[in-house]
């Protein structure tokens, strides 16, 4: 099996970094991580030059089911490199043969850690995502969209670069339209993009992950956001069949290669002259995955760009 590797840019912490790199991860496929029951995995890193990155993606092509996180920042000259298990004895392997650090992490310590509270995320003068632990400052006036979120290990805070491009996407496409309108949220994760969506006025919101622990986790962020428009439901993408042309706007942030097999699907979902945005792509990426949709009858409007991540919005001709 080809390697499949996933790469994380975050600000923050060391731990918010681990938890966001197993979130990636968890969504492609991985039972043994974030499971119900699981309190330990195991992590190896190691730190590499970043003109080096190629060379290290073949050398690990070899993982196959565990996988690797690249994470690092735009310009820097050094990358992170990271695998997670379940059990130490492959990762403590590799260590051996690539050198780097294999420790054991306690996911519910973690996950108290990267909840933490931080600070107030603003998308948009209307639209501001706060994280559950963190309170608005008393002398400011609240926005409009006021989102309280905790991603609780499933992927999806408004702190990674595409889900803050989705939904700045979102809130210029939804003042477009008159209130009332419908939203579908493929791999909804939190939640996010489907309860911006429901505040930013769409009446009715269709949003399913195929990992039920995120639906769970979706599911307590609509309420604790008091929203009624939402059905949230467990669902792998790849085997979905959709209702044909129903959506005014359509969201998948999911890897690439997810989008790209699941192209006329996603298309199919969207109402003439409906807006789709598609995130999780990456840069060396970006121009196969447009010409898979543009095959669909969509065309370009607007690409937005932050580091390795490219977020694009279509609409349907």
């Amino acid at each position: 099996m080809k390697s499949c590797l996933g790469y994380t840019q975050t600000e923050g912490g060391q731990q918010w970094l681990i938890v966001q790199s197993l979130e990636r991860l968890n969504r492609r496929s991985h039972p043994y991580l974030m499971s119900k029951g699981t309190k330990y995995v195991w992590r190896w890193a190691r730190r590499a030059r970043a003109d080096h990155e190629n060379d290290w993606r073949d050398r690990l092509a070899c993982l196959g089911p565990l996988n690797l996180a690249v994470h690092g920042k735009p310009g820097s000259k050094m990358i992170g490199l990271e695998s997670f298990s379940s059990s130490a004895a492959p990762l403590r392997r590799l260590a051996r043969e690539f050198g780097g650090k294999v420790e054991r992490i306690d996911m519910e310590k973690l996950a108290e850690q990267a909840n933490a509270p931080r600070r107030p995320l603003q998308i948009a003068g209307d639209l501001v995502i706060l994280d559950v632990h963190g309170e608005w400052p008393a002398e400011k006036k609240k926005p409009k969209n006021l989102l309280r979120i905790t991603g609780a290990m499933a992927f999806g805070t408004g702190e990674h670069p595409t889900t803050s491009a989705c939904l700045r996407l979102l809130r210029a496409e939804a003042a477009l339209l008159i209130p009332g309108w419908s939203a579908l949220d493929l791999g909804t994760g939190s939640g996010i993009l489907a309860i911006a969506a429901e505040k930013l006025g769409a009446g009715r919101v269709t949003a399913f992950d195929n990992d039920s622990h995120a639906v769970r986790t979706a599911e307590a962020n609509a309420r604790r956001n008091r929203c009624q428009k939402i059905r949230f439901s467990t669902c792998d993408l790849l085997s979905w069949q959709p209702a044909k042309n129903c959506y005014p706007i359509v969201m998948a942030n999911v890897f690439s290669e997810t989008l790209r097999s699941a192209a006329p699907s996603i298309t199919g979902a969207v109402a003439c002259g409906g807006c789709l945005i598609l995130s999780g792509i990456l840069r060396i990426q970006e121009s196969e995955t447009l010409q898979t949709f543009l095959q669909h009858n969509l065309q370009l409007e607007k690409t937005s760009r932050r580091g390795k991540w490219v977020t694009l919005q279509l609409r349907l001709k």
